[in-house]
């Protein structure tokens, strides 16, 4: 049983959520009442969400506002929040559809959220006939919800191949006899060290693109927040070769992996090798981490994609100069990667 000051307590959070839902797009145009919004300026479709920290910041205050709620009002405030965002531009809409939801499914099924709001009895302890109108998810955008998130099914995870790079590259390491914890200096090599599994080269290009003038010492590395390296991971690792793209989480996970331990030039020859090995033709203008390469490598059987993969790790490992010293940690962090089959959005039960 809510009270009615927690009720209160429930629609001030809720608002304050509405309220970051306009910080997001003021740019863009002012709201008009509760459901339209005024645009100043059309935007194109390519345009990105002006504030992603701000979204984060939005989900966490759904999270608090959602915790130790019962279904129905998690339910209750999932519909209100979606149509807020109806009146959005597309890309945005999408964007903070996909987002948002995402917080709610932590705690209910999409299922339960997206299906029919039955009436509820009044309250009055009266009439046993007369009910409470609720409110019902707008059509249009219930069929973005499940189609988005059908579409996000079959999307490799960033967060989740990181998880796995996290439990292998924890804390920092001095290794002296590691050469991705030098950096080339003027008249020979500067230690560095690694943190979180970023290298001493990859730090270093990480300052130099932000501006910093000066060489790379080693209290930069220990100092180096999760944070930081996390951005570094996801542009530098992820982003770039686009794992997105790929629709296995097993298969991005251990090309992932390889990217951060054995250089994305390394992998760009296990893919190559690993795809060439299961039928794909690959040609010498071919880019391995191309959409197109990614989409054939989503064609071929994933299991044996997978352990080709894994096979051609292990070989560019064996043929490393430190193989005797690195060898057995390095073999440890490649069997720790193992294929667990995945849902796919054409084996899930819509319930709905």
């Amino acid at each position: 049983m809510i009270s009615k000051y927690n009720e209160f307590l429930l629609e001030k959070k809720f608002q304050s959520i509405l309220d970051d839902i306009y910080k997001i797009v003021e740019s863009e145009g002012r709201w008009i009442d509760d459901n339209t919004i005024e645009w100043i300026i059309e935007p194109t479709p390519t345009e990105e969400v002006k504030n992603p920290s701000l979204v984060d910041k939005t989900i966490k205050k759904i999270k608090e506002l959602i915790s130790n709620l019962p279904k129905e009002k998690i339910k209750e405030y999932f519909i209100k929040l979606l149509n807020k965002l109806k009146p959005l531009p597309e890309k945005i809409r999408k964007f903070l559809i996909v987002h948002y939801t995402s917080a709610f499914l932590t705690v209910v099924t999409l299922g339960y959220l997206v299906s029919p709001n039955t009436e509820a009895p009044s309250s009055d302890g009266i009439s046993k006939t007369s009910m409470v109108k609720t409110e019902q998810l707008d059509k249009d955008i219930k069929d973005e919800v499940i189609q988005l998130n059908k579409k996000e099914s079959t999307k490799a995870s960033f967060e989740k191949a990181q998880g796995l790079v996290k439990l292998a590259e924890a804390g920092y390491s001095d290794d002296r006899g590691d050469n991705g914890n030098y950096i080339d200096v003027p008249g020979g090599r500067r230690f560095i060290g690694t943190n979180h599994g970023i290298s001493a080269p990859i730090l270093d290009n990480y300052f130099k693109s932000q501006g910093v003038d000066r060489l790379l010492t080693k209290d930069d590395m220990i100092n180096l927040s999760y944070e930081t390296a996390l951005k570094i991971y996801r542009a530098d690792y992820w982003d770039a070769q686009h794992l997105s793209d790929l629709s296995d989480q097993n298969v991005a996970n251990v090309i992932y992996d390889g990217c951060v331990n054995q250089g994305v030039d390394a992998m760009r020859t296990v893919l190559r090798n690993a795809l060439e090995e299961n039928g794909v033709e690959i040609s010498d203008n071919d880019v391995i981490f191309s959409k197109e390469v990614l989409t054939k490598a989503n064609g071929v059987n994933q299991v044996k994609l997978f352990n080709s993969i894994k096979k051609y790790r292990e070989q560019r490992y064996k043929e490393s100069d430190t193989f005797k010293r690195h060898g057995e940690g390095w073999l440890n962090r490649l069997d720790n990667i193992s294929y667990t089959p995945q849902e796919t959005s054409s084996d899930r039960v819509w319930d709905i």
